[in-house]
Protein backbone atom coordinates (compact mmCIF):
# COMPACT_ATOMS: atom_id res chain seq x y z
CA UNK A 1 0.00 0.00 0.00
CA UNK A 2 1.39 3.64 -0.79
CA UNK A 3 1.24 7.28 0.66
CA UNK A 4 -0.42 9.91 -2.01
CA UNK A 5 0.67 13.03 -0.98
CA UNK A 6 -1.03 16.48 -2.14
CA UNK A 7 0.66 20.09 -1.24
CA UNK A 8 -1.35 20.11 2.11
CA UNK A 9 -0.67 16.82 3.08
CA UNK A 10 -1.03 12.51 2.46
CA UNK A 11 -4.37 12.20 0.83
CA UNK A 12 -6.86 9.48 2.63
CA UNK A 13 -10.19 7.87 2.18
CA UNK A 14 -12.75 10.71 3.64
CA UNK A 15 -16.21 9.67 4.38
CA UNK A 16 -18.44 7.22 2.21
CA UNK A 17 -22.15 7.73 2.61
CA UNK A 18 -24.64 4.65 0.52
CA UNK A 19 -27.83 5.47 0.06
CA UNK A 20 -30.26 3.55 -1.51
CA UNK A 21 -32.60 5.48 -4.08
CA UNK A 22 -34.74 3.07 -5.33
CA UNK A 23 -35.70 -0.73 -5.64
CA UNK A 24 -38.10 -2.82 -7.67
CA UNK A 25 -38.23 -6.08 -9.22
CA UNK A 26 -36.53 -4.87 -12.43
CA UNK A 27 -33.57 -2.71 -10.98
CA UNK A 28 -32.10 -0.87 -7.85
CA UNK A 29 -30.69 2.44 -7.30
CA UNK A 30 -27.72 3.36 -5.53
CA UNK A 31 -25.99 6.60 -4.82
CA UNK A 32 -22.50 6.19 -3.19
CA UNK A 33 -20.53 9.55 -1.77
CA UNK A 34 -17.04 9.39 -1.60
CA UNK A 35 -14.29 11.84 -0.86
CA UNK A 36 -10.63 12.67 0.25
CA UNK A 37 -8.98 14.28 2.94
CA UNK A 38 -5.71 15.47 3.77
CA UNK A 39 -3.36 15.27 7.30
CA UNK A 40 -0.05 16.92 7.71
CA UNK A 41 2.31 15.53 5.89
CA UNK A 42 6.24 14.08 7.35
CA UNK A 43 8.75 16.97 6.76
CA UNK A 44 10.63 15.41 4.26
CA UNK A 45 7.06 14.64 1.79
CA UNK A 46 7.75 16.16 -1.95
CA UNK A 47 4.74 17.86 -2.44
CA UNK A 48 2.02 17.92 -5.66
CA UNK A 49 0.03 20.52 -6.10
CA UNK A 50 -3.19 19.24 -7.28
CA UNK A 51 -2.62 14.92 -7.16
CA UNK A 52 -5.30 13.31 -8.73
CA UNK A 53 -6.57 9.67 -7.21
CA UNK A 54 -8.95 7.26 -8.33
CA UNK A 55 -11.41 5.76 -6.98
CA UNK A 56 -12.87 2.04 -8.04
CA UNK A 57 -16.28 1.49 -6.67
CA UNK A 58 -17.24 -2.07 -6.76
CA UNK A 59 -20.60 -4.00 -6.03
CA UNK A 60 -20.93 -7.71 -5.45
CA UNK A 61 -24.20 -9.97 -5.15
CA UNK A 62 -23.91 -13.26 -3.86
CA UNK A 63 -25.53 -14.70 -6.74
CA UNK A 64 -22.63 -13.84 -8.81
CA UNK A 65 -23.60 -9.69 -9.70
CA UNK A 66 -20.73 -7.31 -10.37
CA UNK A 67 -20.29 -4.18 -11.52
CA UNK A 68 -18.03 -1.40 -11.07
CA UNK A 69 -17.50 2.34 -11.52
CA UNK A 70 -14.69 5.13 -11.52
CA UNK A 71 -13.83 8.19 -10.56
CA UNK A 72 -10.76 11.15 -10.45
CA UNK A 73 -10.55 13.03 -6.88
CA UNK A 74 -8.09 15.85 -6.43
CA UNK A 75 -7.71 18.49 -3.68
CA UNK A 76 -9.86 21.02 -5.83
CA UNK A 77 -12.27 18.85 -6.44
CA UNK A 78 -12.28 16.03 -3.23
CA UNK A 79 -15.69 14.07 -3.43
CA UNK A 80 -17.60 12.54 -6.36
CA UNK A 81 -21.27 10.81 -6.29
CA UNK A 82 -21.17 7.28 -8.11
CA UNK A 83 -24.48 6.35 -9.02
CA UNK A 84 -24.72 2.44 -9.69
CA UNK A 85 -27.81 0.27 -11.39
CA UNK A 86 -28.21 -3.66 -10.20
CA UNK A 87 -30.53 -5.39 -12.86
CA UNK A 88 -32.95 -7.73 -10.96
CA UNK A 89 -31.52 -6.96 -7.68
CA UNK A 90 -31.94 -9.59 -4.99
CA UNK A 91 -34.28 -8.06 -2.81
CA UNK A 92 -34.06 -7.91 1.27
CA UNK A 93 -36.96 -8.88 3.36
CA UNK A 94 -38.17 -8.86 6.54
CA UNK A 95 -38.00 -12.78 7.76
CA UNK A 96 -41.34 -14.26 7.16
CA UNK A 97 -41.61 -12.15 3.72
CA UNK A 98 -38.83 -13.58 1.88
CA UNK A 99 -34.54 -14.08 2.09
CA UNK A 100 -31.97 -11.74 3.18
CA UNK A 101 -29.74 -11.62 0.59
CA UNK A 102 -26.50 -9.02 1.30
CA UNK A 103 -24.64 -6.91 -1.50
CA UNK A 104 -20.46 -6.45 -0.55
CA UNK A 105 -19.64 -2.57 -2.00
CA UNK A 106 -16.26 -1.89 -1.83
CA UNK A 107 -14.69 1.25 -2.04
CA UNK A 108 -10.93 1.61 -3.46
CA UNK A 109 -8.36 4.35 -3.02
CA UNK A 110 -5.70 4.38 -6.30
CA UNK A 111 -2.85 6.87 -6.62
CA UNK A 112 -0.78 5.60 -10.20
CA UNK A 113 -2.39 2.29 -10.22
CA UNK A 114 -1.42 1.27 -6.67
CA UNK A 115 -3.49 0.70 -3.81
CA UNK A 116 -3.75 3.70 -1.39
CA UNK A 117 -6.55 2.85 0.91
CA UNK A 118 -10.49 0.15 0.81
CA UNK A 119 -13.70 0.56 2.63
CA UNK A 120 -16.12 -2.03 2.08
CA UNK A 121 -19.47 -2.35 3.93
CA UNK A 122 -22.72 -4.68 3.60
CA UNK A 123 -25.79 -3.40 1.62
CA UNK A 124 -28.74 -4.76 1.36
CA UNK A 125 -31.65 -3.36 -1.48
CA UNK A 126 -35.00 -2.68 0.04
CA UNK A 127 -37.86 0.06 0.16
CA UNK A 128 -38.98 0.85 3.83
CA UNK A 129 -42.04 3.64 3.44
CA UNK A 130 -45.01 4.48 5.53
CA UNK A 131 -48.14 3.16 4.58
CA UNK A 132 -51.47 5.66 4.67
CA UNK A 133 -53.70 3.00 5.95
CA UNK A 134 -52.53 2.25 9.26
CA UNK A 135 -49.99 3.16 11.54
CA UNK A 136 -49.41 -0.32 13.00
CA UNK A 137 -47.39 -1.45 9.88
CA UNK A 138 -44.71 -0.76 6.63
CA UNK A 139 -44.69 -1.13 3.52
CA UNK A 140 -41.49 -3.09 2.70
CA UNK A 141 -40.53 -3.18 -1.01
CA UNK A 142 -44.30 -1.71 -1.28
CA UNK A 143 -46.09 -4.82 0.36
CA UNK A 144 -47.30 -4.15 4.17
CA UNK A 145 -46.41 -5.43 6.46
CA UNK A 146 -47.90 -5.46 9.94
CA UNK A 147 -45.97 -4.28 13.25
CA UNK A 148 -47.20 -6.89 16.05
CA UNK A 149 -44.72 -6.51 18.78
CA UNK A 150 -42.46 -3.02 19.60
CA UNK A 151 -39.28 -4.15 21.61
CA UNK A 152 -37.23 -0.86 23.43
CA UNK A 153 -33.16 -2.16 22.71
CA UNK A 154 -31.58 -0.22 25.20
CA UNK A 155 -27.37 -0.30 25.30
CA UNK A 156 -27.73 -3.03 27.98
CA UNK A 157 -29.41 -5.31 26.46
CA UNK A 158 -27.69 -5.00 23.53
CA UNK A 159 -26.16 -8.45 23.97
CA UNK A 160 -29.84 -10.35 24.01
CA UNK A 161 -31.11 -12.31 21.58
CA UNK A 162 -32.71 -10.77 18.66
CA UNK A 163 -36.37 -11.84 18.09
CA UNK A 164 -37.24 -14.36 15.91
CA UNK A 165 -39.98 -12.72 13.88
CA UNK A 166 -40.38 -10.39 11.41
CA UNK A 167 -43.32 -8.56 13.10
CA UNK A 168 -41.42 -7.37 15.20
CA UNK A 169 -39.52 -3.38 15.14
CA UNK A 170 -37.11 -2.96 17.59
CA UNK A 171 -36.48 0.73 18.91
CA UNK A 172 -33.14 1.06 19.68
CA UNK A 173 -33.42 3.82 21.81
CA UNK A 174 -30.82 6.44 23.96
CA UNK A 175 -27.82 5.23 22.13
CA UNK A 176 -26.86 4.45 18.22
CA UNK A 177 -26.92 0.79 17.99
CA UNK A 178 -24.02 -1.14 17.50
CA UNK A 179 -22.44 -2.65 14.15
CA UNK A 180 -22.58 -5.84 15.56
CA UNK A 181 -26.41 -5.62 16.09
CA UNK A 182 -27.00 -4.38 12.74
CA UNK A 183 -25.42 -6.77 11.37
CA UNK A 184 -27.29 -9.35 13.01
CA UNK A 185 -30.71 -7.89 12.50
CA UNK A 186 -29.63 -7.72 8.40
CA UNK A 187 -28.95 -11.69 8.82
CA UNK A 188 -31.86 -12.22 10.98
CA UNK A 189 -34.75 -10.51 8.76
CA UNK A 190 -35.42 -7.97 11.68
CA UNK A 191 -36.42 -4.16 11.65
CA UNK A 192 -34.66 -1.75 13.42
CA UNK A 193 -36.45 2.09 14.52
CA UNK A 194 -33.38 4.16 15.62
CA UNK A 195 -33.56 7.24 18.10
CA UNK A 196 -31.50 9.52 17.61
CA UNK A 197 -30.19 10.39 20.98
CA UNK A 198 -31.19 13.51 22.37
CA UNK A 199 -27.85 15.57 24.49
CA UNK A 200 -29.02 16.77 27.50
CA UNK A 201 -29.39 20.21 26.89
CA UNK A 202 -31.42 19.89 23.90
CA UNK A 203 -28.88 18.92 21.06
CA UNK A 204 -28.14 16.38 18.67
CA UNK A 205 -25.37 14.21 18.90
CA UNK A 206 -22.68 15.45 17.30
CA UNK A 207 -21.86 12.76 15.03
CA UNK A 208 -25.00 12.53 13.86
CA UNK A 209 -23.49 12.39 9.72
CA UNK A 210 -21.43 9.71 11.08
CA UNK A 211 -24.10 7.69 12.06
CA UNK A 212 -26.07 8.38 8.72
CA UNK A 213 -23.04 7.01 6.86
CA UNK A 214 -22.53 3.89 8.85
CA UNK A 215 -26.66 2.97 9.66
CA UNK A 216 -27.90 3.95 6.28
CA UNK A 217 -26.46 0.81 4.10
CA UNK A 218 -28.82 -1.63 6.86
CA UNK A 219 -31.61 -2.46 4.87
CA UNK A 220 -32.40 -3.49 9.15
CA UNK A 221 -32.81 0.02 9.32
CA UNK A 222 -36.60 0.95 9.33
CA UNK A 223 -36.23 4.68 9.96
CA UNK A 224 -35.44 7.50 12.31
CA UNK A 225 -37.40 8.47 15.32
CA UNK A 226 -37.16 11.81 16.72
CA UNK A 227 -39.98 11.86 18.72
CA UNK A 228 -42.11 15.13 19.93
CA UNK A 229 -39.81 17.33 21.24
CA UNK A 230 -41.27 20.65 19.38
CA UNK A 231 -39.00 22.87 17.64
CA UNK A 232 -36.10 20.23 18.56
CA UNK A 233 -37.44 17.69 16.58
CA UNK A 234 -38.34 19.74 13.93
CA UNK A 235 -34.47 20.61 13.51
CA UNK A 236 -33.52 17.06 13.74
CA UNK A 237 -35.97 15.98 11.40
CA UNK A 238 -35.03 18.39 8.68
CA UNK A 239 -31.64 17.15 9.33
CA UNK A 240 -32.24 13.75 9.29
CA UNK A 241 -34.11 14.11 5.66
CA UNK A 242 -31.20 15.93 4.60
CA UNK A 243 -28.85 13.19 5.38
CA UNK A 244 -30.53 10.44 4.41
CA UNK A 245 -34.09 11.00 2.34
CA UNK A 246 -34.41 7.31 1.55
CA UNK A 247 -35.84 6.38 5.02
CA UNK A 248 -38.51 7.41 7.02
CA UNK A 249 -38.67 10.12 9.81
CA UNK A 250 -40.70 8.88 12.41
CA UNK A 251 -42.96 11.20 15.31
CA UNK A 252 -44.80 8.08 16.62
CA UNK A 253 -43.51 4.40 16.73
CA UNK A 254 -45.40 2.16 14.38
CA UNK A 255 -47.50 -0.46 16.68
CA UNK A 256 -47.18 1.88 19.46
CA UNK A 257 -49.18 5.07 18.08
Amino acid sequence: MVMANSGSGAVHLGPVRTLVRYVDEQRAVVDTQVSIERVLPPIDVEADDDVALEVLLEINGEEGFHDEKQAVLTRSEPWATLRMEVVYPERWWPAGMGGQPLYQLTVHLLYNEELVESWSTTLGLTSVRRTDVTRDALLINGQQRDIKEVIPFDKAGESALLPVTGHTLLLVRDHYGAPMLYEAADRAGILMLQCVPIHPEGRPEMDMHEQVDRLAPHPSLAGWFVGHLGEISDELAESIRQLDPTHPVFRCVPGIG
